[in-house]
C-alpha cells in the first residue's frame, strides 16, 4: 500500500531559512550539486519581469546580495518553477530546469519566489523514468510496497572521439528500497543485495535521492561506476 498522502502544507521560504540555519551554517554559495543537508522544495518565480540569478560569495565576495555587482545575466521570468535547496539571507538557493535537462543554479530573491504546497509523496509518485541530461537515466517501479531501482549513466556518450576510440565510461546500479518520506537511499551490496544508505566502504556504490515533484534530486558517490561516472544531479520525468 502507498504511503499516506500528507494534508497540503505551505511552507514560507521564511520558514525554509530558518530550518536551514538550524541545520547547516549558511553559506554564500549556491551549488550545482544538490546539498543534502538543506532542506529542499518547489518554488514558483513570480516576478516582476525579469527576475535575474545572483552570484555567490566564491564569484564575488559582497554576493549575494541586491548590488548590480552581483547581479548575473542569467534570468528567470514568471511562472518558471524552481527547486529550493537552501537560502542565505534574503536569497534562495535555486535550480532551474530547462524543457531539454540543461540546469541552472544560483541565488534568486525571496522576494520573487512563491513556495509551493509540501505534500509527503506517494509510492506511485516516484514511478517512471527519470533523466538528467543526456547520460543520467533513472527508472523506478513499484515492487510491493517497495521501490525498484535501476540506474544507468555515461560519461564521454556525448563526445565523438571518445566513442571512436573506446573512451566512454559506463556505470550502473539496481536496487530494492522504501522511501521515507521525500527520501531514499540505500548502498549496492556485491551480492547484488541492497542494503542500507551510509556504508563506510568507499568501495560500495552509495545512491541517496529526494523527491520533491516534478524534481528528483540524486546524489551518487564515485563508486557507481567507470572515472567520473555519476548520477548525481537534479532529474526529470521523461514524457
Amino acid at each position: 500500500m502507498s504511503p499516506h498522502r500528507a494534508p497540503l502544507l505551505v511552507v514560507s521560504l521564511a520558514l525554509l531559512t530558518a530550518t536551514t540555519a538550524a541545520s547547516a551554517a549558511p553559506t554564500g554559495d549556491c551549488e550545482d550539486s544538490p546539498d543534502f543537508r538543506q532542506p529542499a522544495g518547489l518554488a514558483t518565480v513570480i516576478g516582476p519581469g525579469r527576475v535575474p540569478f545572483v552570484k555567490s560569495t566564491w564569484q564575488n565576495k559582497s554576493c549575494p546580495s541586491a548590488g548590480a555587482e552581483c547581479r548575473e545575466a542569467a534570468y528567470l521570468v514568471a511562472g518558471n518553477q524552481v527547486l529550493v535547496n537552501g537560502t542565505s539571507g534574503d536569497f534562495a538557493c535555486a535550480t532551474y530546469r530547462g524543457a531539454k535537462g540543461a540546469t541552472r543554479s544560483g541565488w534568486i530573491a525571496n522576494a520573487s519566489l512563491k513556495a509551493e504546497p509540501v505534500v509527503t509523496p506517494a509510492l506511485s509518485d516516484w514511478v517512471g523514468t527519470w533523466t538528467s541530461g543526456p547520460e543520467q537515466t533513472i527508472a523506478i517501479a513499484t515492487k510491493g510496497e517497495a521501490l525498484s531501482l535501476k540506474g544507468d549513466a555515461t560519461y564521454g556518450a556525448q563526445d565523438p572521439e571518445r566513442v571512436r576510440r573506446g573512451g566512454v565510461h559506463i556505470g550502473q546500479f539496481a536496487a530494492t528500497a522504501k522511501p521515507a518520506g521525500t527520501t531514499l537511499g540505500f548502498s549496492e551490496g556485491e551480492d547484488g543485495q541492497t542494503r542500507p544508505y551510509g556504508s563506510p566502504d568507499d568501495t560500495v556504490c552509495q545512491v541517496r535521492l529526494r523527491l520533491v515533484p516534478p524534481f528528483l534530486q540524486a546524489e551518487s558517490n564515485q563508486a557507481c561506476g567507470g572515472m567520473n561516472v555519476t548520477f548525481t544531479g537534479l532529474y526529470g520525468r521523461k514524457k
